[in-house]
């Protein structure tokens, strides 16, 4: 067969394909759809009887701050990684690790400063995060292999890790107990387990898109 009865080939048999929508679009529709889950996964609980008065409190919004921060972002770099080319410049890759390890540090120095504990993990606060993470982070794992990425492994973290800070910012606002223990260890280590149960699986189905 010669070159022009193969390209004439490929043409009759190649499907029309339909391209994505930029990065920034596909972020805002899983914003928008994942901050819903949230939203009805608070509603549906209940959120905590004090939390006009937590919101004003340092450490209960400073966590709560970087878990947005750290799930937008986290989310806007696996979007952008997933697609060849798109990303600019990896200095942007340092925000959402940033933001995730500043939510871990806060709440370690505080319960490293903490003189008293109370019962430090609850079942119901691992069982929400667990739950926000699973359909938010299995609709942003859709999102990004339809765009086939390259760097499995690094798009992968991002998109659980934007999955898993949602659930814990979620948690947060259920949550009545600050104790700084129970919140290093119901949830910021439910958070790291969580997460790396989420990559390992993640990183295995995205392995399976071929270009």
């Amino acid at each position: 067969m010669n070159t022009d009865d193969l390209i004439v080939r490929l043409a009759h048999a190649a499907t029309p394909v339909t391209p994505l929508p930029p990065p920034s679009v596909r972020l805002a529709r899983w914003a928008a759809v994942s901050f819903a889950v949230a939203v009805l996964a608070i509603l549906a609980i209940g959120a905590r009887a004090d939390l006009r008065p937590a919101l004003l409190r340092g450490p209960f919004a400073g966590s709560l701050v970087l878990l947005v921060m750290a799930t937008v972002a986290s989310a806007a770099m696996a979007l952008v990684s997933s697609v060849p080319g798109a990303e600019r410049t990896r200095a942007a890759r340092v925000v959402p690790v940033v933001a995730a390890a500043a939510w871990l540090g806060l709440w370690l120095l505080l319960a490293l400063a903490s003189t008293r504990h109370g019962k430090i993990f609850h079942w119901a606060c691992a069982i929400e995060i667990l739950t926000v993470a699973l359909v938010c982070g299995l609709d942003l794992f859709v999102m990004v292999r339809r765009a086939a990425p390259l760097e499995k492994g690094w798009t992968a973290f991002t998109a659980c890790l934007a999955a898993v800070t949602l659930g814990a910012a979620a948690t947060q606002i259920i949550c009545p107990v600050d104790d700084p223990a129970h919140q290093l260890v119901g949830h910021v280590l439910t958070a790291i387990v969580v997460g790396a149960a989420g990559l390992v699986a993640g990183r295995r189905w995205l392995a399976g898109v071929r270009l």
